[in-house]
């Protein structure tokens, strides 16, 4: 089941959708979109997701600007809308940390759901990062797929949230792996050019395991 939320941020409504697996939820998961977007693509992805029993919740990092969505090339000639950088960029870790922030509180009090995952593809690859880094007693363990930007000059990179779950991993004993896939940029999409079937499916398995060692295990 996949429900439509709003909710009430400083900075104006931020719609999440909401997909509900059946029965009690294994524990949650949040699903931090690419650079172009939500879309209906990334609906099968979560719901595959729930499908294994998370709640998964996708919010719309765009919610502060006047465009939210672009269109993605069809093929590796297509060219990407100039104005997709522009809003990547305007979309902050600090702003998607607040947002995670008033997503988790959504997710306790409306489904009692407390310990997540983050799963992040391109753009959303750092979101995910920061927001295990910033909240690590809810957001347990972050997947980082064919990520974007991920290291730049300055306080905000999500080179020194890599520290802080690396100080973290020391102290609390879980592992960091990382692996190198033989694909294109944005192989996980199901509808993009550049899909692998092979690579998609290892990368939701090693996502699945990384829920429930660090999420359901650790309940």
């Amino acid at each position: 089941m996949m429900l439509r939320l709003s909710l009430v941020t400083p900075d104006g409504a931020m719609a999440v959708r909401a997909f509900v697996p059946t029965g009690a939820p294994r524990g949650g998961v949040i699903f931090y979109m690419d650079a172009f977007g939500l879309r209906p693509e990334f609906d099968g992805l979560c719901a595959r997701y729930a499908a294994e029993g998370w709640l998964t919740l996708l919010p719309d990092l765009y919610h502060r600007l006047p465009r939210r969505s672009f269109p993605v090339p069809p093929d590796a000639a297509g060219l990407l809308d100039p104005a997709m950088n522009v809003a990547n960029l305007a979309t902050t870790l600090p702003m998607s940390v607040a947002d995670t922030a008033t997503v988790l509180a959504e997710a306790a009090r409306h489904f009692g759901v407390t310990r997540f995952g983050a799963v992040g593809t391109c753009m959303g690859a750092r979101h995910a990062l920061a927001a295990a880094a910033a909240w690590p007693e809810a957001v347990r363990a972050a997947a980082c797929l064919h990520g974007g930007r991920m290291v730049w000059e300055g306080p905000d990179s999500p080179e020194a949230h890599q520290q802080i779950l690396e100080r973290m991993v020391r102290e609390a004993g879980p592992r960091a792996e990382a692996e190198r896939y033989d694909a294109l940029h944005g192989w996980t999409f199901p509808e993009r050019w550049c899909h692998d079937r092979a690579a998609a499916a290892h990368a939701f398995a090693k996502a699945s395991a990384l829920l429930e060692r660090y999420v359901e295990a650790a309940r």
